[in-house]
């Protein structure tokens, strides 16, 4: 046990180690953030990575703007108090609240007065908003990821990835004011540390996230390695990024737009490189159940990178302005999230569907109450001039008042979602009915129930086993991988036990509820009868194979003893009364009588042989399946060109399956003969697993929509039907017609479903 518990201590240390480094990004930036609001404000945020399409100053964004004279967004702000920004940072002794300072603008005339004061939250917030949201909502989801499956290699980088995030957008939603360049102090340092080292390691974190979802379970040592050097890199990046920034720039200003705008290039490659190295791994991943989870996850990542590239981080890089505003660049993570949201519900990602249940839920929620208090409080501030205060106080109370009912609904909507009709047992019945009644041919009967029920009931995988007089159970239909318990439904039929409902619980956490079995029970009624009815059809299908197999072996025998017992006697008796009338007197009254017998005795002869003919055609016996279709066809040829594709060494078949097989075949290729107007013909006979499958392809006109099927389709379709087989008939694309045809080798399994 002691060997056992050392060997688990650096998994578990392991495990704690991106939780510690998540813990830390976010308390820097809450620090960050509670720093930067109780520092002295100008009312200005400054986005750093615009200086560098200005020389002579910082380019300033200003969410509320002030009704007087003041600073305005776009304004090009060069000094603070006298003091030239490019002279150096932190040349500004910090002023107290509610003193007035002059600004150099440059173009401007005469110094703008800026008044010194607190921070207002409410303008930050509405400015960013949509960041908050995305960031919040993926902290959330990745955290309870973790904490349910700490041991997948995946939610720790995203654990990572999202705690980056989330401290460094609180900071920069905080903002950067110009006064703080110029005061510098620990709210400029705290916002770099937050903006690029937190930042960096997030961005790290995703292409860690990455490698680690779309590499093969287990990690390899390599992987490992790899993922691990994914974290580093781009902080790696920035490091090296700042020493050549600080060699290049000419100030510190300068040095920091330097630094912004590296960071941008370094966040859009990791976007570009995650999404490359998402799309070669799909493609090299042949697991289903890996590529449909692959399929969301990296296809919302995708959008979402490509929206992030091309709606901000090439703009800025190019420009040094973007399309999107700035809030609004969380918003691109929408899709990310998304893809995580649809893999956790219908591909068990993580085999989390409760969390995803609740992630999903109060994802919702949240969403629609900030958008709803954002878009009240600007209402009431903009139409009927309330204060902020009185605007926030009012919208709050709206929220608090929404919350029961907003959840409410969010609640049945994602149920709905994810568990189906469970709630709906009536829609489900009729759903299930509507569905049956739409089924043409009873062996597609049961396939579709097992997806209607699978469908309604939103669960990975549902079966249906056929139950026999003698108790054993036989599969018959499946849809969907189990991901947990299977429940066993029992199907009756006027008491009888004519099968069995089979039904996965949606994860290993996510068991069946009493409303799931209540409703599986009330389908299962339903169901039984659609059963036995299927059982019925198979019964009859399999007695027809059989009693058609029988015919076809008596019909050989008799041809056997016909051929080679009564043919050969019959013979004898001819030739010998014609042997006696030679030796019999011409005048003799025995001669004509023996004449007489020699001449019924002949055609006794041709009638045995007419009979043998058509109790099964010779050639089968004596050239096998495969000759005698080629014999046959070299005698239908003429004009065209036809060939015959197959063993002649076939094993044994059963004799109705290989005259049906040959009857088909030779229809097939006569009708190809005589309607299709082809230069050429092919004939396919094959053994598969478990029958003979017949394919004859012609490079003809194709089937006529207008023309009524003949008798030869309908005898080559009858003849596949005796048999428990399957025939189809189709026009090729290219031009032609393909008649196929599969006949079971165990006419005694022919009936069933297969």
């Amino acid at each position: 046990m002691s060997a056992r518990l050392s060997w688990l201590a650096p998994v578990r240390r392991s495990r704690r180690v991106p939780a510690g480094v998540a813990i830390v990004l976010v308390v820097l930036g809450v620090v960050a953030t509670a720093v930067s609001l109780d520092a002295p404000s100008d009312g200005t945020i400054v986005r750093l990575g615009w200086s560098m399409g200005r020389l002579d100053g910082v380019v300033v964004d200003v969410p509320a703007a002030p009704s007087g004279p003041g600073l305005r967004t776009g304004d090009v702000v060069v000094a603070v108090a006298g003091r030239r920004l490019a002279d150096g940072l932190g040349a500004v002794s910090r002023p107290g609240l509610g003193a007035s300072i002059p600004y150099g603008v440059a173009g401007a005339d005469a110094v703008v007065a800026v008044r010194v004061d607190r921070p207002d939250p409410y303008p930050l917030l509405v400015q960013g908003w949509g960041d908050l949201v995305f960031v919040l909502t993926l902290a959330g989801l990745a955290a309870a990821l973790y904490l349910r499956r700490p041991e997948a290699p995946a939610t720790a980088p995203l654990l990572v990835l999202a705690a980056g995030l989330l401290g460094s957008t609180l900071t920069v939603t905080a903002g950067l004011p110009v006064l703080a360049l110029a005061t510098g102090g620990p709210q400029l340092w705290l916002f770099h540390i937050n903006a690029i080292v937190s930042y960096s390691i997030a961005w790290g974190a995703f292409l860690a996230f990455v490698l680690a979802f779309t590499a093969r379970r287990p990690l390899s040592p390599r992987t490992r390695t790899t993922i691990a050097v994914a974290y580093a890199a781009p902080l790696a990046v920035m490091a090296a990024w700042s020493g050549v920034a600080a060699l290049a720039a000419p100030d510190a200003l300068r040095w920091l737009g330097l630094l912004h705008s590296g960071q941008t290039a370094v966040v859009a490659l990791a976007l570009v490189a995650g999404t490359v190295w998402g799309a070669i791994s799909y493609r090299g991943n042949p697991d289903p159940l890996m590529r449909g989870r692959m399929r969301w996850m990296l296809g919302g990542g995708a959008v979402s990178a490509v929206l992030g590239v091309a709606g901000w981080h090439l703009p800025q890089l190019v420009t040094a302005t973007q399309p999107l505003p700035w809030g609004a660049l969380g918003l691109t993570g929408v899709p990310f999230v998304a893809g995580i949201g649809v893999a956790l519900r219908r591909h068990r990602l993580f085999d989390v569907e409760r969390l995803a249940n609740r992630s999903l839920v109060y994802a919702t929620v949240v969403a629609i109450l900030v958008a709803g208090y954002t878009a009240v409080v600007a209402l009431l501030v903009s139409v009927l001039r309330l204060s902020g205060s009185v605007a926030a106080a009012l919208a709050a109370a709206g929220a608090a008042l929404a919350l029961a009912p907003l959840r409410n609904a969010a609640q049945s909507t994602v149920n709905r979602v994810m568990y189906g009709d469970r709630h709906d047992p009536e829609g489900a019945l009729t759903r299930l009915g509507t569905r049956l009644q739409a089924v043409l041919l009873p062996a597609e009967m049961l396939p579709a129930i097992v997806e209607t029920v699978a469908r309604s009931l939103r669960v990975p995988y549902v079966a249906i086993d056929l139950v026999d007089d003698a108790g054993e159970r036989h599969p018959a239909a499946r849809h969907g991988v189990a991901a947990g318990e299977v429940h066993a439904e029992p199907l009756r039929h006027h008491g009888t036990l004519v099968g069995l409902l089979l039904v996965s619980a949606r994860g290993s956490d996510d068991p069946l509820d009493p409303i799931d079995l209540s409703l599986i029970a009330s389908l299962a009624r339903q169901v039984g009868s659609a059963v036995q009815a299927v059982r019925l059809h198979d019964d009859l299908a399999r007695s027809r194979a059989e009693v058609v197999a029988s015919r076809e072996d008596e019909r050989r025998r008799l041809r056997r003893d016909l051929h080679d017992g009564l043919g050969p006697t019959l013979a004898a008796i001819g030739l010998k009364a014609a042997l006696a009338a030679r030796a019999v007197p011409d005048d003799s009254a025995a001669r004509p009588l023996l004449s007489e017998i020699s001449a019924e005795a002949s055609a006794s002869l041709t009638d045995i042989r007419r009979l043998v003919e058509a109790l099964r055609p010779p050639a089968l016996d004596e050239l096998g399946l495969v000759g005698a279709v080629r014999s046959r066809a070299a005698a239908l040829a003429g004009a065209m060109r036809i060939e015959v594709v197959g063993e002649d060494g076939l094993p044994p078949l059963p004799a109705a399956v290989e005259t049906a097989a040959y009857r088909i075949a030779v229809e097939a290729i006569t009708n190809a003969v005589r309607h299709s107007g082809a230069t050429g013909c092919t004939a396919e006979i094959a053994l598969t697993a478990g029958g003979v499958e017949v394919t004859v392809r012609d490079d003809g006109r194709g089937l006529d929509p207008e023309r009524a099927p003949g008798v030869g389709l309908r005898s080559m379709r009858e003849r596949a039907a005796e048999v428990g087989g399957e025939w189809s008939i189709c026009s090729l694309p290219e031009g032609g017609t393909c008649v196929r045809a599969f006949l079971p080798a165990d006419l005694g399994e022919s009936g069933r479903a297969r």
